[in-house]
């Protein structure tokens, strides 16, 4: 087992406080959003000595990786976790599948832009299918609404633009109309783009208070809360915030289109490629293929790549994507969404036999824990996270805490 070092990642989105009080120390003053665990090359762990952990794999992956994991990846950890601190939304984007991904990687290549240029879409030839575990309350959009649900949101709120878009909706079959709808929005531009965002600002923020108010007379006198659109509510407020802050950008209003999904400490939601999603609050552990490779649309001052996005989206609508098959077992959660690349374990000591093969990560949400293996055994606390080779074999943790394990499914 290698206790690892783990970069610290600042985007305009991150909090000034989570992160730090999770990782014991003082708060830096800056926006920081995500704790990187892994061997991506784009933020590799360290060893106590400086050695990345990309580095020492690659030197021996037969013996840290195992040979099942390693004759599928080569020589490469196939996963990587983060802890997300979500304060502000991130960007409206998506991941791009396997095939995507190689051949932008080696399109991008060939036109000779650096890996690390701002414009470059495509850092790697790697999918990024993701899963997000919610360690507080935790907010985000991800995938497109049902037309029938959507079209119900546009109209409350009384606004022409509105009004149209949900008539043009219903035109057709939901993945035409919506991907039709979704062009249209972000192509939009100049003063027709500021009038019709501040128009539909306007007219969420009303709508919100309407809803609102309706909510409370409904509480207040016994009648049915289920009268009130509580996804519109939330949605409404939601875009309220983003067209005071975004004012002439295009991605508020496709906000409007997609599921609005809520997540309580220790439920998890699962984004495959293609998925438009974009977080905005919370506090999590997010496990997903090693890559880092994000097609931006919206919300966000870095490179946008509209057309790509478009090209590689999914415009079926979908039900809020929460992981529903979670396996709950004496103190812990396990989650195996369809992927080679990762699963999840999340639980409180004592913990026998955890994934006995294969390499894991391991970090510590909360408390003390002890990590034993065969060869070797542990303190670590809060914020400490692990690297636990294959040829570590099966472990146990015991103590006062909850951890977080990444491993390769079986």
């Amino acid at each position: 087992m290698f206790l690892l070092s783990n970069a610290v990642r600042d985007y305009a989105w991150g909090s000034r406080t989570r992160l730090a009080e999770f990782l014991g120390r003082t708060p830096s003053g800056r926006p920081e959003a995500e704790l990187w665990i892994g061997a991506h090359e784009g933020d590799p762990s360290r060893l106590p000595d400086g050695t990345s952990l990309g580095e020492m794999i690659a030197d021996a992956p037969q013996q840290l990786l195992g040979s099942r994991v390693a004759d599928i990846f080569g020589d490469r950890l196939p996963f990587l976790m983060k802890v997300l601190a979500v304060d502000e939304p991130l960007s409206l984007q998506v991941h791009p599948s396997s095939e995507r991904a190689r051949s932008g990687h080696a399109r991008e290549n060939a036109e000779g832009i650096p890996v690390d240029a701002p414009v470059r879409s495509y850092k790697d030839q790697w999918h990024k299918p993701e899963l997000l575990f919610a360690l507080t309350r935790f907010e985000g959009m991800a995938g497109f609404r049902d037309v029938p649900g959507t079209v119900e949101l546009l109209r409350l709120l009384s606004l022409p633009w509105a009004d149209d878009l949900a008539r043009r909706l219903e035109d057709g079959p939901p993945h035409q109309t919506l991907e039709a709808a979704t062009t249209e929005i972000l192509s939009l531009s100049g003063r027709g783009l500021a009038r019709t965002l501040r128009d539909v600002g306007h007219a969420a923020t009303h709508a919100e208070a309407r809803g609102r108010r309706t909510d409370l007379r409904n509480r207040s006198s016994g009648r049915d809360r289920r009268l009130v659109n509580r996804e519109a509510v939330r949605v409404f407020a939601l875009l309220g915030g983003l067209a005071a802050k975004y004012p002439r950008d295009p991605g508020v209003l496709v906000a409007l289109l997609l599921n609005h999904v809520v997540l309580a400490p220790g439920e998890a939601m699962f984004v495959n490629a293609g998925m438009i999603h974009a977080y905005t609050s919370g506090f999590g552990v997010e496990i997903m293929a090693s890559s880092d490779n994000v097609l931006r649309a919206g919300l966000t001052p870095k490179h946008r790549d509209v057309a790509e996005l478009l090209h590689v989206t999914n415009f079926t609508p979908i039900p809020p994507p929460r992981w529903q098959s979670i396996q709950r077992g004496h103190g812990f959660t396990h989650i195996e969404p369809p992927v080679s690349e990762f699963s999840l374990t999340v639980g409180r000591p004592p913990l026998r036999r955890l994934p006995a093969s294969g390499p894991r990560l391991l970090l510590v949400l909360d408390g003390t824990v002890e990590v034993a293996s065969e060869r070797q055994r542990l303190t670590l606390v809060r914020g400490d996270a692990v690297f636990v080779a294959h040829e570590d074999g099966p472990f146990d943790v015991t103590g006062d805490g909850e951890i977080a394990v990444g491993s390769v499914p079986a």
